[in-house]
């Protein structure tokens, strides 16, 4: 190291003595600082006091919830609890998480042009999230609509299906739901940053983008080949394969080519374990991937990922199918006409403009139920559908009105169905070779 010279030193203090210091906007901005690291310092400690909370009181709550409808109803009322009180409510998979502290409180809040947004917390898995949130204002909000929603992966848009709802029938200040994604292909969650980023359709085009990162390890999915045949009616299926993740279970099914009957759906399919209790379709979020018309479907079903059965049977019935020929209706836009429909018991149809409506008997209640499914012009082109609707104007009929987007639509238009009650006999079952 350079020795300093005496003189050298000399001269330097003598230049220190001379430099005027501000002690007192020094001392202001030191007790300024103090206060703001405090002031955040109890802001953390509410949000994760807040979010410790929020959890104990799940975990102490979630028995209860399925129990007793009341109950639920009023834990439903503590800001930041009804979405969670409605997934453990419609999916016992859901309260299983709970109560295995899968779920990772976030709590983490924005607020831009008087809108308010806090994303609550996340339920993750290789096969998806779920990010239950609360938007609000201080004023209605019940229509007002998202212009773009993506999920980022270290600042890529994932490549994910959303499925939410957002309309509420009365005006409210305060939105509490959730945004349920579904991911294309399993993702890496080694070194994960995410981002939820929300653009909503007000006079100002507000914005939110919310970092996040999870902090528990994700659970890896448990799959199960089969390729196991079924036979109803002589209508063949195979169940190909069975994956359990903490969010869902998913049964990929195939259908035989050479089936006479196009098989629509499955009313009745389930897991049962070995003291039977049983775990069914998801009612509430996505039901399904894929189509069955193109002659392959994953159905969605509650999991139970954290529960560790001794035998597992997978069991399907009320398999709902209709002849080759007559699973479809024929329109023509232009003429505003029903050109065929087949000859099934009951079955109702009318066009107006860009509009078909639907009417089909039912022997259920309280089930919401699409009718009409993938809809094909004259040249093979999909018409889309702007807008749906559908309920019940009495309580064995089911009425779905679907508003087309026809242009350049060619004439006439196939509109196949996704539902009519004609079943095939017979309950078929498949174990699970857990092991």
């Amino acid at each position: 190291m350079k020795q300093v010279k005496k003189h050298d030193y000399d001269t330097f203090v003598k230049e220190l003595a001379q430099i005027d210091i501000p002690y007192e906007q020094l001392e202001k901005s030191r007790r300024k600082s103090v206060i703001r690291f405090r002031k955040e310092k109890r802001n953390r400690q509410r949000t994760w006091k807040s979010i410790a909370v929020t959890c104990a009181l799940l975990l102490l709550f979630v028995s209860s919830i399925r129990v007793s409808p009341a109950f639920a109803s009023a834990i439903a009322k503590i800001p930041g609890f009804a979405p969670l009180v409605e997934m453990i409510t419609y999916d016992k998979g859901v309260k299983d998480i709970l109560q295995n502290s899968y779920y990772e409180g976030l709590g983490l809040s924005q607020t831009k042009n008087d809108l308010s947004f806090t994303l609550q917390g996340v339920i993750a898995d290789e096969t998806g999230m779920i990010l239950p949130y609360t938007f609000s204002a201080p004023f209605d909000v019940h229509d007002l609509k998202t212009k773009k929603m993506e999920l980022r992966l270290n600042g890529d848009v994932l490549p994910a299906g959303v499925n939410y709802s957002w309309y509420s029938e009365k005006d409210t200040p305060l939105i509490e739901d959730k945004f349920e994604f579904i991911f294309q292909d399993p993702i890496n969650y080694d070194n994960a940053n995410f981002e939820l980023y929300i653009q909503f359709a007000d006079e100002k085009q507000t914005e939110f983008t919310i970092p996040f990162s999870l902090k528990k390890p994700i659970a890896k999915t448990k799959t199960y080949v089969l390729n196991e045949k079924m036979s109803f009616q002589d209508q063949q299926i195979t169940v190909k394969s069975v994956s359990i993740s903490p969010l869902r279970t998913s049964i990929t099914i195939a259908l035989d080519p050479n089936n006479e009957m196009r098989i629509l759906g499955f009313d009745d399919i389930r897991l049962l374990d070995e003291k039977g209790e049983e775990w069914t379709t998801i009612n509430n979020g996505l039901t399904a991937t894929g189509n069955l018309i193109d002659g392959e479907e994953t159905i969605y079903m509650q999991s139970n990922y954290f529960r560790e059965p001794k035998n597992l049977t997978l069991s399907i019935g009320k398999v709902k199918a209709l002849p080759k020929g007559q699973d479809f209706i024929e329109v023509d836009f232009n003429q505003k006409k029903v050109l065929s429909q087949p000859s099934l018991p009951g079955l109702k149809v009318q066009v107006n403009k860009q509009m078909v409506t639907m009417n089909v008997p039912t022997s259920y209640k309280n089930k919401n139920i699409g009718l009409l499914g993938t809809a094909i012009d004259a040249n093979g082109k999909t018409v889309y559908s702007n807008s749906g609707s559908s309920h019940r104007p009495d309580e064995y009929v089911i009425e779905q009105t679907e508003i087309y987007d026809i242009k350049g639509v060619v004439n006439p238009v196939r509109i196949y169905f996704t539902h009519y009650e004609n079943f095939l006999d017979g309950t078929q079952t498949v174990d699970i070779p857990l092991k």
